[in-house]
């Protein structure tokens, strides 16, 4: 901690207890009474409410803006390294889908009948929901629509929310083989001009390509157009994303392709590497765990969607124990919230009871994928993931002081397993005031809410994704019965 300058900073915070450090999960200071000044994009200064303890009154700092930080607890914000933010429009369609019925049957059929209006609302109320729990970076993964004015309705929605977000622009291919229904043939030419073209008009205020490519996954690239996404990042500089190990059929079909594992074969050609976020990475043995850890390869971490679609629990104490950085992430209506607070206590208790072992994640780990481990997958990792003169000012306030979280012997325990939208209460990015006192600044959050709603029904009734509710309706035990005889349980 340094003196505090004499010029007013643009945003300042008092006297709150600031979450410092966090390189590593053991290096976590809890500092009571800090002062964090702005000004512009950046932390300034980190100090006392004084600037030195020692200091007199009229060597107090000022600020433009100053936030009484008395009873808060400040943290660095929380980065979403595997969202889908047009899926806001499918929420609640899914409920006990698996994997191929919720992406073909739900997501591809609705995706097919979005607008640009409709994208735009489900990316705003998508980002605005993340905030509520402390989320103020996320990697999206938007679907290869190949209209660009579609992807450049999820660009407007991260702007108009204030968030900072990197846009994944999925490419998909046919090879003949493929398995998945793909209604969108887009030449993958004309889908990485289109990713150049949003990353000049899309300023994220990251150094790096603010669009990236983002195979939907391998059964639907050719061989030929997976090396071309590894010649396009090399050129760019870019990140690149995809799912990976998500259905037991990917090791199948990766025998049949090529005579190998998928992951041996993203490996051979270059595909893997500290340039790509492989976000679920559930199903993997020790071989393919071993060519992650051996080519730096990321891995974003989907508890509550894996969940979800029964895809099963990522060996996440494994890759950890093996030097893999695991970040973590909500995903899209295959979850069905935004929440990152829920998703950092499920993560931890999904790995103690798999691993019957109560000590297999903690608190601090969790904290650390969702902001040091997250910068590093988005190729940042000396501009986010902590609260640190020079870095961006993402941060965000948390009250504990209400029935949920409190008592609070430790900040960091009572974020992870007792925190929640009602405890977070101010959000900054890029020192913007987003939220403050739990109130909206840059949006309508009612008049959004309404919209979201009345849209995601307009969008279901159309490409007849509704059916999947009226389903719901055989009881769980005439569903099992179906499902046995082949029926479908919720046509």
């Amino acid at each position: 901690m340094t003196d505090a300058p004499a010029e007013p900073f643009d945003l300042l915070i008092e006297n709150v207890t600031a979450v410092l450090g966090g390189e590593e999960t053991t290096q976590y200071r809890i500092v009571p009474d800090t002062s964090i000044g702005v000004r512009g994009d950046r932390f300034e200064w980190i100090g006392t409410a004084r600037g030195t303890p020692r200091a007199d009154e009229a060597n107090r700092p000022t600020a433009i803006k100053t936030i009484d930080g008395s009873g808060k607890i400040a943290f660095p914000g929380l980065i979403s390294t595997h969202n889908h933010v047009f899926q806001n429009l499918c929420k609640g369609l899914g409920d006990e889908l698996s994997f191929h019925p919720i992406v073909e049957g739900v997501i591809l059929a609705t995706a097919e009948e979005m607008n640009a209006e409709e994208i735009y609302i489900a990316t705003l109320a998508a980002c605005a929901e993340g905030v509520r729990s402390g989320r103020t970076t996320l990697l999206d993964f938007m679907v290869g629509l190949p209209d660009i004015e579609l992807q450049r309705a999820v660009v407007r929605g991260f702007e108009d929310s204030g968030v900072r977000c990197v846009l994944g622009r999925a490419t998909r291919e046919l090879w003949p083989t493929a398995s998945h229904r793909d209604p969108w043939y887009h030449p993958l030419d004309e889908a990485l001009e289109q990713i150049r073209q949003l990353a000049t008009e899309y300023d994220n205020g990251l150094p790096n390509p603010s669009a990236i490519p983002a195979p939907g996954n391998t059964s639907t690239m050719t061989t030929k157009g997976l090396e071309r996404i590894v010649e396009f990042v090399t050129d760019s500089g870019s990140q690149a994303t995809i799912h990976l190990a998500e259905y037991e059929a990917e090791r199948t079909e990766g025998h049949e392709r090529w005579g190998m594992a998928t992951i041996a074969k993203l490996g051979e050609i270059g595909l893997l590497g500290p340039h790509l976020v492989a976000a679920h990475t559930v199903l993997v043995d020790d071989a393919e765990l071993d060519i992650l850890a051996e080519t730096k390869t990321q891995v974003s971490y989907n508890p509550v969607s894996n969940c979800y679609i029964g895809a099963g629990i990522a060996p996440i104490t494994r890759m950890l124990e093996l030097g893999i950085d695991v970040s973590v992430a909500v995903d899209g209506s295959s979850v069905n919230t935004q929440n990152m607070l829920e998703t950092l206590k499920f993560g931890a208790l999904l790995q103690k009871a798999d691993m019957k072992d109560p000590m297999a994640l903690n608190a601090r780990d969790m904290l650390h994928m969702a902001t040091m481990a997250g910068a590093r997958a988005l190729g940042v990792p000396d501009l986010l993931g902590s609260i640190q003169e020079g870095r961006l000012a993402d941060f965000f306030l948390f009250d504990g002081m209400n029935l949920t979280s409190a008592p609070v012997h430790d900040p960091i325990s009572a974020l992870v397993y007792t925190g929640g939208p009602q405890s977070v209460e101010t959000v900054v990015v890029g020192g913007e005031v987003l939220l403050e006192d739990g109130k909206f600044v840059k949006i309508d959050e009612e008049a959004v809410v309404a919209e979201l709603q009345e849209r995601s029904l307009a969008v279901a009734k159309r490409a007849n994704t509704e059916r999947f509710v009226k389903g719901r309706r055989l009881t769980p035990f005439a569903q099992l019965e179906r499902a046995r005889n082949g029926h479908c349980t919720v046509c």
